[in-house]
């Protein structure tokens, strides 16, 4: 064991999150694992000519923290082989997975389909022509919402609701080419854009994964390039709407536009989250901030935590995460226990009336479903949390 020679995959990166994390990106096999510095320095060893032996010899001579050759090995060969880091161990990297948070998804347009998009947007990504877009954009819809304000309070939504759908479709549809647009533009690979669900809501998604090998920055502008796509589309459709004289379709576009900014919601995983996570520089912005909490108990009980501004940062997003899902525990079951109590009673009648062709479903009996269903869905997260082992995370101690 101890004269066995590593091998690093060459598809093997690691890009600096800061001074003490890591990615370690496997494009090829879609695996990006966060790393500690430690971790870094002992893997920045490997030449492909040193032996295990000789690998712990000089990371000993190095770092206060040692290491034996059975604890090395079964490092790269049992913990970090599953990612596709050493080459020749490919029969050991486990599958790709999706989101856990994503359900039923299934792709639309397929990767190869989009790449012959995306090369003909990037000049969008130029500062300075980005820049016009956006102002020009943001001068068209802010006059037509002021011009055409009487007409939003006259406008009926029932009349127009398919019309409304079908715009609503294809916008989204240009939100998720922008995140694949960016991502090409920066140079990461991107995937299909496709559908699932999340939290029960039907959602589109773009597969951007490999955005975990770019610079901060960069990232933050792919996951602001959906938006981005979504204002250009709705101003263009707008301008459409005025030309051909059909005020209903511009009153659509506009909502529309507005609309794309609920995005930014960083308490869902939309748009709002991923950004701010980059922003922190936290793949696991949400398990990061559940820690912070975590940490004030620990200094009630005279632990020594050190933080840093983030952190800060982190404690009140936790704080504000924490406090939406209690009042939504409390609500449940003080406000409305009749909601779980009877639950299998009303999906039954639900799905009967779907049946029934006579029968009528109203958005009551539906959000009689809903929230007893959201209710079961983080109580079984939360226990699924308890059982479960990080996966996203390799801090290794010797």
């Amino acid at each position: 064991m101890q004269n066995k020679i590593p091998h690093i995959n060459p598809s093997i990166t690691f890009n600096k999150l800061n001074d003490k994390e890591f990615i370690l990106c496997n494009t090829l096999h879609k695996h990006y694992l966060k790393i500690n510095k430690d971790t870094y320095d002992l893997l920045s060893l490997i030449d492909n000519e040193r032996s295990l032996q000789e690998i712990c010899e000089l990371h000993n001579q190095q770092s206060e923290k040692k290491i034996t050759v059975n604890a090395l090995h079964f490092l790269l060969y049992n913990k970090l082989s599953k990612y596709g880091l050493l080459e020749g161990e490919e029969e050991q990297i486990k599958p790709y997975q999706k989101p856990s948070y994503l359900k039923l998804s299934f792709i639309i347009f397929n990767k190869r389909f989009i790449a012959k998009i995306t090369p003909s947007l990037h000049f969008l990504f130029r500062k300075k022509i980005a820049w016009l877009i956006l102002f020009v954009c943001t001068m068209v819809i802010g006059t037509e919402l002021y011009l055409l304000l009487d007409g939003y309070k006259s406008f009926k939504v029932q009349e127009s609701v398919i019309f409304f759908l079908v715009v609503m479709a294809i916008s989204v549809t240009f939100h998720e080419l922008g995140h694949a647009t960016a991502a090409s533009h920066f140079g990461a690979e991107h995937g299909g854009i496709g559908g699932g669900f999340y939290l029960f809501t039907p959602v589109y998604f773009a597969d951007v994964t490999d955005v975990w090998r770019l610079k901060k920055w960069q990232r933050v502008v792919v996951n602001c390039a959906g938006m981005y796509f979504e204002i250009i589309f709705c101003t263009l459709l707008s301008l459409v709407g005025l030309l051909l004289g059909q005020i209903s379709l511009t009153l659509i576009a506009i909502i529309v536009c507005l609309h794309t900014f609920f995005n930014l919601n960083p308490f869902l995983r939309s748009d709002g989250y991923w950004i701010l996570s980059d922003i922190t520089n936290k793949p696991n912005l949400l398990q990061h901030s559940f820690r912070k909490i975590g940490d004030i108990f620990r200094m009630i009980k005279g632990k020594k935590v050190q933080w840093t501004k983030i952190d800060f940062l982190l404690l009140v997003y936790g704080l504000i995460s924490y406090s939406f899902i209690v009042l939504f525990v409390h609500y449940v079951l003080f406000k409305n226990p009749n909601s779980i109590l009877h639950f299998p009673q009303n999906l039954y009648h639900f799905f009967k009336n779907l049946c029934n062709k006579d029968a009528t479903i109203s958005l009551v009996s539906f959000g009689e479903l809903i929230v007893p269903m959201l209710f079961f869905y983080l109580l079984f997260s939360f226990l699924k949390g308890i059982f479960a082992k990080n996966k996203y995370s390799c801090f290794w101690n010797w």
